[in-house]
């Protein structure tokens, strides 16, 4: 039987029941540029070699064989990791072998140095770093909550944030309790119900409540600019608009002004990121910065022609020529 060889342009390190991935994909099948998927769940499925000097790899799929090397363009960083799975019961050793070599091999693709990264897992690990975020965000002139990250209930936090409090993890949030699965959304709260001795247990994130708001999400590819305000039902949202249903979320095109746009962008260029996505509050006349996510959700947000989909296919496609 003869074997299928394919030289890949761009290469995709994600999961398998990603939709995102699914679109760009397609997008890039219908520019007719070769690529390469890797779904995390299928790693042991695939016989991959890497030769680290001469910067090659060859992956064996069945009667197909894929060549990455000189001629990659690029490399999609989507969800290749394990990220930050909490197992809900204890790793055979076997196991943890498996899941540390399988984190250990994806990292080490970053010998595909000549390639451009969307996003480089340096960069992407720096940019989820949430407190230097805030100060980052701070630098460039945004306003930020007043934030504090503690573990002393007997902490200031009615004096500089006040009685009710936005309660957050200092990183995402994704725990599992046997088949169940738990993720940790901000909660607003009065810190009395936090300051005991339980906080000592663990560090959390406390910001000043902004109420009422408008938030907005800012995606951002390379130097474009997209910003979708979320509302329910047409009506500002309390707390975090993650946990309200779906079937009332409204989400409509926003023009940012472009000091703010430019403030953006520039803190996307500071982390050294191809993609990112941002969430800004409109509260009280002034735009403050959430968070910055080089991982970011946009696939819900990719209608009536915004053309996200689109822009990281191009990204994808036509940066990061071999040299």
């Amino acid at each position: 039987m003869t074997l299928l060889v394919e030289n890949v342009e761009v290469l995709i390190l994600s999961s398998l029941a990603d939709l995102s991935t699914d679109r760009i994909c397609h997008h890039l099948a219908d520019m007719k540029v070769s690529f390469l998927r890797i779904n995390r769940e299928q790693l042991s499925e695939w016989g991959i070699t890497i030769d680290p000097v001469a910067a090659s790899m060859v992956c064996c799929h069945g009667q197909r064989e894929w060549h990455v090397g000189l001629g990659l363009r690029s490399v999609w960083w989507r969800q290749p990791t394990f990220l930050r799975n909490t197992p809900g019961r204890g790793l055979s050793p076997s196991e943890q072998l498996e899941r540390s070599q399988w984190a250990a091999l994806m990292r080490g693709m970053m010998l595909f140095d000549q390639a451009v990264w969307v996003n480089r897992p340096t960069e992407t690990y720096n940019a989820e770093i949430k407190p230097l975020q805030l100060r980052k965000a701070a630098t460039l002139g945004f306003a930020v909550p007043e934030t504090r990250i503690t573990n002393d209930p007997l902490a200031d936090i009615p004096v500089v944030i006040g009685g009710k409090v936005a309660l957050k993890s200092i990183d995402t949030v994704l725990l599992f309790e046997g088949d169940v699965q738990h993720f940790g959304y901000t909660t607003i709260i009065d810190w009395s119900e936090c300051a005991d001795e339980s906080l000592r247990a663990a560090p959390a994130t406390f910001q000043a409540v902004l109420s009422p708001k408008t938030d907005l999400r800012v995606t951002i590819v390379g130097k474009r600019l997209w910003c979708i305000a979320v509302t329910d039902s047409g009506a500002a949202i309390e707390g975090d608009w993650r946990l309200r249903p779906k079937a009332v979320l409204e989400y409509h095109d926003y023009s940012l002004p472009p000091e703010i746009a430019d403030r953006c962008l520039k803190l996307v260029e500071q982390f050294g990121l191809e993609y990112a996505a941002i969430d800004l509050a409109l509260s009280n006349d002034q735009y403050w910065f959430i968070e910055i996510n080089p991982t970011g959700e946009w696939g819900w947000l990719d209608r009536g022609g915004r053309g996200i989909s689109n822009a990281i296919a191009e990204a994808l496609a036509c940066r990061g020529q071999p040299s």
